[in-house]
């Protein structure tokens, strides 16, 4: 058994804890004096490691950030014996940023989440404090739920569920370095492996990934410091590695750099980077490189003039992440409490853009992009937005309050590690913020990154048989990526190595699909494609995004968790049963109920069949479905006509029913009561039918293009958006550097949907046709759909 150590001067520095506050007062408005470690205390929650039984499980998650919460409750959920592996315990659940879940894209991916019982969906609703559904007025593929957290709430909440987590176990430790075997012998086979025995592809799997042809060790467990500062070594036969900023990290502050992976929360001390896990990858040849990222300065919400700054409050009824409180019609405990936070939004302007640009010269020099630092397109500090888009003169800065029970404010949108001083001016140039103080700077953090193509589509890395990655150490940004992950690396991980351990065969791959769901995209995108920038998710990213919308992920997904083991929940398997019972029975509603055109129209006007010509349609009759699949019908609208007929019939044939009793005839049967359909199904029957011809035209369009995968993209075609205007400047930009020969080279761009390469190809069928004079070709026009 061989690992590799540290240098002297490497594992003392890594080693070393820090204190903690003890108080959650603001802190002081002086300027930030440079970080320090200290000793931290002995936590009283922390497992022991003393008996050899402490030192052995089957799966070991290193990291306590959201990919590694959810990685150790998926291994633990299969029933492998699972530890938690952290610096501090205090910190597990910590939101290191942005005091929200959720988002376009983002919310998707919680919802998937919690359809295979993860835990960042239940944690974000026990502490949800102000939700909304973002585009809302759009169509049911594109809404994404989020919510703002109490972040104490959230923590606590987040500790209390692992801590009580059946087969889990917390260890407080730092992870040196990795156990491997480097036997020189042929086909390593890893101690967890995974079946082959499967068809060519699995989800977009290719079997060989699964080979140990190319793999140079296999994982046997880590070495980890203890608080006494002794060394111990933790057997396992798998481990997940979701360091998240910390691998390599360093901090930035205008022009000043200190190692560290983050700040603790208010206070000025750093938790210490992962250094030698970084050599560990570097000496197995991983490809590694440099993504920043960055935070805002937190502000002191008695100093802000929030009447100056319109009023966001939260929705009631709010729409909770767990389809289980959905399901019941409950609310987020919070919410049903009515303990509420107001959100308020600024934004900057003409002053605060001189004021950016006026000061570039301060900000940090990084290790990469040649000084300007690697960081996430969408989610841009904001010298980069002042920079990027010159022609505007205001964005969009949203205050919002970081608990019930704290002051301090996180103005969304304001990143920028300016110095403390310069950071100030930009935050008073704004209405409502003239006399604000700051709490805490914001600042940025650099850190390694392994590209993801590295990575099988289970996330274990193809030269380390057991070794698996996940989260911000993919290439990824956000809590809701690396929580995705992390419970397809966790459960993947749990699943091979409890099979192991119990003497079964070999398991096959949990891998969702991208027809499956967003987690699948994700995933896909990253080990295909892999990634040049930090990757976000986004909705346009999904070439099924019709299928894969928030409020059908229980029904895509939580059957194929139980199927592969880690969903036994049974009160959500019962919810799901009498879900899928539900829809189904109201869309057969739907289909059977009739009208005539005149009626429908009468009943709900003439705009709901379509206008005056709906007059003319006098014996043609018209099912519900078909009704409610018309532009701008709702099911509200529909079901309220049925409900309203339904009543009529049944009245009248009570009267029937009461004649025949006065002449003692036969009674008469009253029909069937119909219902509204209740809000727990209501959005799914209503997307369903909606968006049941758009579903087939994409299925149609996604062969389409899996047969032009061959087809030449034209050497002098010109990538603008003029030529090409449904493009995303990223897609624009990228195609152009890159000039793909083929639709099969663009597939691999990163950043490049599978839509706009959709429309790309129709774009040069056109201008193809075109060309050849085919003058009867009509002009194809092709419209992204929601």
């Amino acid at each position: 058994m061989k690992y590799s150590w540290l240098s002297v001067q490497m594992l003392a520095s890594a080693s070393l804890f820090l204190s903690r506050r003890t108080t959650t007062a603001l802190v002081s408005n002086s300027i930030w004096k440079r970080p320090t470690l200290g000793q931290k205390p002995l936590s009283t929650t922390s497992r022991s490691l003393q008996s050899s039984s402490d030192t052995e499980f089957d799966v070991i998650i290193v990291g306590g950030g959201h990919a590694g919460c959810d990685a150790a409750a998926a291994a633990a959920r299969t029933g492998a014996k699972t530890a938690l592996v952290t610096q501090r315990l205090d910190t597990i659940g910590e939101l290191s940023c942005n005091p929200s879940i959720g988002g376009i894209g983002k919310g998707h991916l919680v919802r998937e989440i919690d359809a295979l019982d993860g835990v960042i969906g239940k944690v974000a609703d026990e502490a949800g404090v102000h939700y909304r559904v973002l585009n809302r007025r759009k169509g049911p593929a594109v809404r994404g739920p989020r919510a703002q957290m109490d972040r104490d709430l959230y923590k606590a909440a987040m500790q209390s569920t692992l801590d009580n987590y059946e087969n889990l176990s917390l260890v407080e430790a730092s992870v040196q370095d990795l156990l491997l075997d480097e036997s020189k012998n042929a086909n390593m086979e890893s101690l967890a492996p995974m079946s082959t025995d499967i068809d060519a592809k699995v989800g977009g799997l290719l079997a060989e990934e699964l080979t140990s042809q190319n793999r140079k060790a296999r994982i046997q467990g880590v070495v980890v410091t203890k608080e006494d500062g002794t060394q111990v070594e933790l057997n396992s036969r798998a481990v997940v590695i979701t360091t998240g900023t910390f691998l390599r990290g360093v901090l930035l502050l205008g022009h000043e750099r200190y190692s560290g992976g983050r700040h603790l929360r208010d206070s000025e001390e750093v938790e210490p980077p992962s250094v030698g896990l970084a050599q560990t990858l570097a000496r197995y040849q991983f490809p590694l490189g440099r993504l920043k990222t960055g935070t805002p300065p937190r502000l002191d919400g008695r100093t802000i003039n929030w009447d100056a700054c319109p009023a966001q409050p939260s929705e009631i009824p709010a729409t909770p992440f767990s389809h289980i409180l959905q399901f019941h019609g409950q609310q987020p405990p919070m919410i049903a409490q009515n303990k509420l936070i107001t959100c308020h939004q600024s934004a900057t302007n003409d002053e605060t853009h001189k004021l950016v640009l006026k000061y570039e010269d301060t900000l940090p020099i990084y290790d990469g992009m040649d000084g300007a630092g690697n960081g996430p397109r969408y989610c841009p500090s904001i010298y980069k937005k002042v920079q990027r888009f010159p022609e505007r003169n205001s964005h969009n800065c949203f205050l919002e309050p970081e608990g019930l029970n704290t002051d301090i404010v996180y103005p969304n949108g304001m990143s920028g590690p300016y110095p403390e001083d310069v950071q100030l001016k930009i935050m008073r140039s704004m209405k409502g913020l003239e006399e604000c103080e700051i709490v805490r700077p914001g600042y940025d953090v650099e850190y390694d990154f392994v590209n993801p193509q590295s990575l099988t589509h289970t996330l274990e890395t193809k030269s380390i048989g057991g070794l698996y990655l996940a989260g911000q150490i993919c290439g990824t940004t956000g809590y809701e990526e690396a929580a995705a992950q992390g419970i397809v690396a966790g459960a993947n991980a749990g699943r091979a190595a409890g099979a192991a351990a119990r003497g079964d065969k070999p398991p096959s791959p949990f891998i969702v699909g991208r027809d499956e769901g967003y987690i699948g995209v994700l995933i896909d995108d990253l080990v295909t494609r892999g990634t040049s920038e930090p990757y976000r998710m986004f909705t346009s990213r999904a070439e099924y995004r019709m299928s894969l919308r928030a409020d059908n992920a229980d029904i895509r997904l939580t059957r194929k968790g139980m199927d592969y083991g880690f969903v036994r929940d049974e009160e959500r398997i019962a919810c799901l049963e009498d879900r899928e019972y539900i829809i189904e029975d109201r869309i057969e509603q739907l289909r059977k109920f009739n009208l005539k055109v005149p009626e429908w129209a009468e009943r709900g006007g003439n705009e709901l069949m379509g206008g005056a010509k709906s007059s003319q349609k006098t014996g043609q009759k018209k099912s519900a479905e078909e009704v409610l699949g018309m532009p701008h019908v709702t099911l509200k609208a529909v079901e309220d006509i049925m409900v309203a007929v339904s009543n009529e019939e049944r009245a009248k044939a009570a009267s029937k029913d009461g004649e025949a009793d006065a002449t003692k005839s036969t009674s008469v049967e009253l029909p069937q009561a119909i219902t509204a359909s209740p809000q727990s199904v209501h959005d799914t029957v209503e997307a369903v039918v909606k968006y049941k011809n758009y579903v087939v035209r994409q299925n149609r369009d996604m062969e389409s293009w899996r047969k032009a995968q061959g087809v030449r993209i034209p050497p002098d075609l010109i990538y603008d958006q003029t030529t090409l205007p449904t493009l995303s400047s990223e897609e624009l930009e990228k195609l152009s550097a890159a000039r793909p020969n083929t639709f099969a080279e663009a597939s691999q761009i990163s950043g490049i949907t599978p839509q706009s390469l959709i429309y790309l190809h129709h774009y040069i069928r056109m201008r193809s046709r075109k060309r050849e004079g085919k003058s009867d070709v009509k002009k194809v026009s092709y419209q992204k759909q929601n």
